[in-house]
């Protein structure tokens, strides 16, 4: 009965109000990039090119008959490039071990031939 007798609660009216989506964007962070930024290596030896041990550039432009003859590379050596069409040094840094065994070089006639071309190539100062 109390409740009959009380006063009743006035209830305090509703507003409903309608911000557009920028109004609390000064509120908002930054928007995130959607990957973090990849760092900097401080100093990458560039990819072996061909033959060519990495750190190393291409050694003087020699034809093929030459650079076996001063590197005492045997005669088999200087035949199979020839037979493959390979007259000059400059095609090193387009050849690979993959490319030796394909031409029909045995495993110690590609040692040998690194081994002279590591000579040949020259030690790039960075």
């Amino acid at each position: 009965m109390e409740k009959e007798n009380s006063p009743q609660l006035l209830q305090a009216p509703v507003f409903n109000v309608i911000l557009p989506d920028n109004a609390y964007g000064h509120f908002q962070q930054a928007p995130q990039e959607p990957f973090p930024p990849i760092p900097q290596a401080v100093h990458v030896p560039p990819p072996s090119t061909g033959l060519i041990p990495r750190m190393h550039s291409e050694g003087p432009k020699l034809n093929i008959a030459r650079f076996c003859d001063i590197y005492a590379l045997p005669e088999v050596v200087l035949q199979r490039f020839r037979e493959h069409a390979i007259f000059g040094t400059h095609a090193f840094s387009h050849i690979d071990s993959g490319n030796l065994t394909t031409m029909g070089f045995r495993l110690g006639e590609i040692i040998d031939l690194k081994e002279a071309i590591g000579v040949w190539a020259t030690a790039k100062h960075v």
